[in-house]
């Protein structure tokens, strides 16, 4: 039996079991709390959970999935009883999405008779806010699951300021790829801490009527690693807006 697991009875007479007769049937059930459906998670992150309730002793596994591993919670053992209900919560790591596509992992609980699960979708790209991703999809995944994603940033030529935000589980830095052009855009900061991050960006106006300027910054949050593509336009492509 794993101690670690999260178990509670949830009444130790539940109100609708009030009746102690023992003509009365057992009671056998096995429903998954979370995910409902699915969940998503982004490249970076490695931890998650399945959360279900039964009456029985269940064993839980991934189901074909080599990224994921059950790392406390994956079987129990208790002494059936129609009065208690048990809550159970599996936790999860998750290997970072390094590929830059979209996959899809499931965890498989068996109780009883009963078997369900959970579904988990992991990017292949970190949860930047802005500039908003360009999602591209594909036959593998419904419209509602993008396969991977582009970040352009694009600014008019007089622009002076913006951002890029971010929200990641690692520490992170953002620098220049290599090779690209820094005479015109600088950053306020290049490195910080987890969670949510603005990083302030400022810009020499472009001057230039007939060409447009682009540089590209590279954001890391452990291992993975995201291209943001910025580009300023010309002066008259400003003009002939």
């Amino acid at each position: 039996m794993n101690k670690f697991c999260l178990v509670c009875a949830c009444a130790a007479s539940l109100s609708f079991f009030s009746s102690c007769s023992k003509s009365e049937p057992e009671n056998h059930t096995l429903y998954v709390v979370y995910p409902v459906n699915y969940t998503v998670l982004y490249a970076d992150q490695v931890e998650d959970s399945l959360i279900f309730e039964t009456f029985d002793s269940y064993k839980a596994a991934p189901l074909n999935t080599d990224w994921i591993t059950i790392t406390a919670g994956d079987s129990h053992d208790v002494t059936y009883s129609p009065y208690n209900l048990y809550s159970f919560k599996a936790l999860l790591a998750i290997a970072p999405n390094t590929t830059g596509k979209t996959r899809c992992g499931t965890v498989r609980v068996n109780s009883y008779d009963y078997s369900s699960g959970g579904i988990y979708y992991q990017f292949g790209f970190l949860n930047i806010n802005h500039p908003s991703p360009s999602y591209q999809y594909s036959d593998e995944f419904s419209k509602l699951i993008p396969e991977s994603a582009n970040f352009e940033l694009e600014l008019a030529a007089d622009a002076e300021t913006d951002s890029i935000c971010f929200d990641v589980t690692n520490p992170w830095t953002l620098e220049f790829s290599e090779g690209a052009d820094q005479t015109w855009l600088a950053l306020d900061k290049a490195s910080g801490e987890k969670n949510h991050n603005n990083v302030t960006i400022r810009l020499t106006p472009n001057t230039d009527k007939d060409n447009a300027r682009s540089t590209s910054l590279v954001l890391k949050s452990g291992e993975i690693t995201n291209v943001i593509n910025v580009k300023q336009q010309a002066a008259k492509e400003e003009e002939n807006d």
